[in-house]
């Protein structure tokens, strides 16, 4: 098995482990974050400790840290250890469906029951989340949370660091601004 390291040690951090652990892949090695005794078995370090510590070139990192607005964080913390040489596998859950016709770029975690139809493409540092629906043709830029039972329909595009709330529906053909925030359970058409 390969390791991976976890920047952040939080809520969406037990859930990205919970993926991890599924897959028989990776293993956890670190985290990086507040300790958290919920991760009994993980060596949990700070951001400090980690940055002096650790050499971080080729290393497998998730950002493990969860989006409930804009993903300007995220894409901060991925763009600074992308810049020291950090490589960033795409996590992909037994129980997620990804067409083989669409493309899921680099440090996207896609989670159970997720589903991604025909010729869609998940940018980079995403978050797919538990039974989210992408349909066909839908574009969904870096760093964009689709939250878990979402659903995107067809032809849309969810630009850079949004996120889209749990049980919202975006309508097809739809394009949304960079840094767009829907709430739970809305419906989007425009």
């Amino acid at each position: 098995m390969k390791n991976i390291i976890l920047i952040g040690a939080g809520g969406h951090a037990r859930s990205c482990v919970d993926v991890i652990d599924s897959l028989n892949f990776f293993r956890v090695s670190l985290m990086v974050g507040k300790n958290d005794r919920n991760f009994k078995k993980i060596n949990t370090v700070s951001e400090l400790e980690f940055l002096k510590n650790y050499k971080l070139k080729k290393k497998n990192l998730l950002i493990s840290i969860g989006q409930l607005k804009d993903g300007k964080i995220r894409k901060k913390i991925f763009d600074f250890y992308k810049s020291k040489g950090c490589n960033f596998p795409v996590i992909k859950s037994k129980t997620c469906y990804i067409s083989k016709n669409s493309k899921v770029d680099e440090g996207t975690i896609v989670m159970h029951k997720a589903f991604i139809n025909t010729n869609s493409h998940i940018g980079k540092n995403c978050i797919i989340n538990n039974g989210a629906i992408i349909e066909h043709d839908v574009t969904v830029g870096n760093n964009v949370h689709i939250a878990p039972g979402a659903i995107i329909l067809g032809g849309c595009t969810i630009k850079e660091n949004s996120f889209i709330g749990s049980g919202s529906v975006i309508k097809q053909n739809t394009t949304t601004n960079k840094n767009f925030i829907l709430q739970s359970g809305k419906y989007y058409n425009k």
